[in-house]
C-alpha cells in the first residue's frame, strides 16, 4: 500500500493553520515590525515636538507613517511631519531648497541603525556645503589648524542654523582688534559680505559702477559705505563732497568733468589739464580772497569766456583797497599788471639784491632809468651794456669791471696798491700799458728790457730757474732790483 506525504496530513494541515494564523497575528498587532532592519533613532532635538513625537522611535509600531508602498512616495510621507522642510522646498528659501534632488529624503537621512544613531549627523557627514551660500574653501580647519565640525559654526539646538556669535568670536580671538572695528564698522551680520570662497577677499571694485581710483584707494570702506551700507551708496561727488565755494554756482555738479580721482588739482578745461599758476603765469596762493575777506570766484577776475582776463577787475579791486598807491603806480609802471606780478608775488616784498645789487650810484637811480617804458624782463645787468668802455683802457683789461671798479664809485680802482713798483725805472710812474701791452692779468718786463734769451736763460739755468718759470720775473725781482 502507497504511504501518502506527511505535509498533507491532518496534523500537518492543522500546525500550519496554526502557525499562519500566529504569524498573521504578530504582524497584526506589529504593524509590519518584524520586517524592520532596525531600531530608529531615538535622537531628538529638545523642545521640538512633531505630531505628538519627538523622536522616530516613538512610532517605531507605526510602519505606515514612513512606508506606505503602492500609496505613497516615502518623501512625501516625511514631509507630512517634517513641514518646515516642505515649506523651504516650496517657497525656494532655506537649505533643502537648494538642493536638486531633494525628494529621496533617505539618500541623506537614513535610520533603522539603532537608537544611538543620529539621522541629521549623517547626514551633515555627506553634506556637500558647496550648495548653500557659504562655501568651505577657508573654514577646512581652525586657526590651530584643527579640523572645524559642524557645531563650531551651527547650533543643534536651532536646527542647525548659522551661528554669527561663534564666527565673531573665532576671528575675535585670532585678532581682536581688527574684529572690534570690523563690526564697528560694517555690523555682525558677516553672511551678508561673506560667503567663504571669499567673495570680500580680494574683492575688486572695478568690477562694480564705482572703480576705486587715486585718491579714494586711501579711504577706509566703512568711510563710504556708512552703516555697513553697500547697495545704496551714492557715487556721485557732491554726495560726498561739498561743492568749492571757489566755483559754486559756475560749472556743472558733474565734477568729472574737470577733475579726477587722483588729485583734486590739476583740473582739466575742454580736456586739457588745466593748473591756473602754470597754464596762466599766474597763481592764485594770493587771490583765493579778496580783501573783505569774501572767496573770489572764476568771474570774480574773468568775464563770461573763461578765457579772457578783465584787468579792469583787477585795477579796481586794488584801487579800492589803496586809492592812494594805485594812482601813482599805474603812472610810474602802466595798466599791464600782469607784465610785473605773478600772484605768489614775484614782485611783494622783492628783493632786487637776488638779481642785482643796487648799491652804491646804482641805489640813487629811479627804476624808470634802467627799465626803459617799464619793461623789466631782460634788462642788461652786464656794466658794458650800460657803460662804455673807457679809451684809457679800451682792447687793453677786458669789460669784467668789477675786477677794478665798484658802483661807489668809478675812481679810484680797487688796484690803488701795486705790488710792483709802478715808478720803477729812471721816467717816472710807468703807464699801465707799458708792462700790460695785451690785458691786465699778464705782464712783461721785456718792453724796456733787453731780450737776450741765450744768456739770459744761461744764467738763470745756474741759479736753479727753469724755463717755464723764466717768465715770471716779479717772483724773483719784486721790487724791480
Amino acid at each position: 500500500m502507497r504511504r501518502r506525504p506527511t505535509f498533507f496530513s491532518l496534523p500537518a494541515l492543522i500546525m500550519f493553520v496554526i502557525l499562519s494564523t500566529g504569524l498573521g497575528m504578530n504582524l497584526w498587532r506589529s504593524g509590519g515590525l518584524a520586517f524592520s532592519p532596525g531600531d530608529l533613532s531615538a535622537k531628538n532635538q529638545p523642545g521640538i515636538e512633531l505630531k505628538g513625537f519627538t523622536s522616530h522611535a516613538e512610532f517605531e509600531w507605526e510602519c505606515s507613517y514612513c512606508h506606505q508602498p503602492l500609496k505613497s512616495v516615502q518623501a512625501n510621507l516625511c514631509l507630512t511631519c517634517h513641514v518646515e522642510v516642505s515649506s523651504q522646498i516650496t517657497s525656494g528659501n532655506g537649505i533643502h531648497s537648494t538642493f536638486e534632488r531633494v525628494s529621496p529624503c533617505a539618500q541623506c537621512h537614513s535610520d533603522h541603525r539603532g537608537r544611538n544613531f543620529d539621522p541629521l549627523l549623517d547626514a551633515m557627514d555627506n553634506f556637500d556645503h558647496s550648495t548653500t551660500t557659504f562655501d568651505l574653501t577657508h573654514h577646512q580647519v581652525d586657526y590651530d589648524a584643527s579640523l572645524i565640525d559642524c557645531q563650531a559654526c551651527h547650533t543643534v539646538e536651532s536646527g542647525y542654523e548659522v551661528s554669527i556669535r561663534a564666527c565673531a568670536s573665532c576671528h575675535a580671538a585670532e585678532d581682536m582688534a581688527f574684529m572690534v572695528k570690523h563690526i564697528q564698522d560694517f555690523g555682525d551680520q558677516c553672511l551678508e559680505c561673506h560667503d567663504g570662497k571669499d567673495k570680500m577677499a580680494g574683492f575688486d571694485h572695478s568690477t562694480t559702477v564705482f572703480p576705486i581710483l587715486g585718491k579714494h584707494e586711501s579711504l577706509e570702506c566703512a568711510e563710504c559705505h556708512r552703516g555697513a551700507n553697500f547697495a545704496s551708496t551714492p557715487i556721485d561727488c557732491v554726495d560726498c563732497h561739498t561743492e568749492p565755494q571757489i566755483h559754486a554756482g559756475l560749472f556743472d555738479l558733474d565734477c568729472s568733468l574737470c577733475h579726477t580721482a587722483r588729485a583734486w588739482k590739476p583740473a582739466s578745461l575742454d580736456s586739457q589739464l588745466f593748473d591756473h599758476s602754470g597754464q596762466t603765469n599766474f597763481s592764485l596762493v594770493r587771490h583765493a580772497k579778496d580783501f573783505a575777506g569774501q572767496a573770489i570766484t572764476c568771474k570774480g577776475c574773468h568775464t563770461e569766456d573763461f578765457g579772457q582776463f578783465d584787468l579792469e577787475i583787477c585795477i579796481s579791486c586794488h584801487n579800492e583797497k589803496d586809492s592812494d598807491y594805485m594812482p601813482a603806480h599805474i603812472e610810474e609802471f602802466g595798466n599791464a599788471c600782469l607784465g610785473c606780478h605773478d600772484g605768489v608775488d614775484r614782485m611783494s616784498e622783492f628783493n632786487h639784491d637776488k638779481i642785482f645789487l643796487l648799491d652804491g650810484r646804482h641805489a640813487e637811480i629811479d627804476c624808470e632809468s634802467c627799465h626803459l617804458d617799464n619793461v623789466f624782463g631782460g634788462t642788461p645787468n652786464v656794466c658794458v651794456e650800460c657803460h662804455a668802455e673807457p679809451e684809457i683802457h679800451a682792447g687793453v683789461f677786458g669789460t669784467q669791471c668789477q675786477s677794478c671798479h665798484t658802483s661807489t664809485a668809478w675812481s679810484p680802482a680797487q688796484l690803488q696798491v701795486h705790488n710792483f713798483p709802478i715808478a720803477h725805472g729812471e721816467q717816472g710812474d710807468q703807464a699801465c700799458a707799458v708792462c700790460h701791452p695785451n690785458v691786465y692779468f699778464e705782464y712783461t718786463c721785456y718792453v724796456c728790457h733787453d731780450h737776450q734769451p741765450g744768456p739770459i736763460q744761461e744764467k738763470h739755468f745756474q741759479e736753479g730757474i727753469s724755463f717755464q718759470d723764466l717768465p715770471n720775473c716779479a717772483q724773483c725781482h719784486p721790487d724791480g732790483k
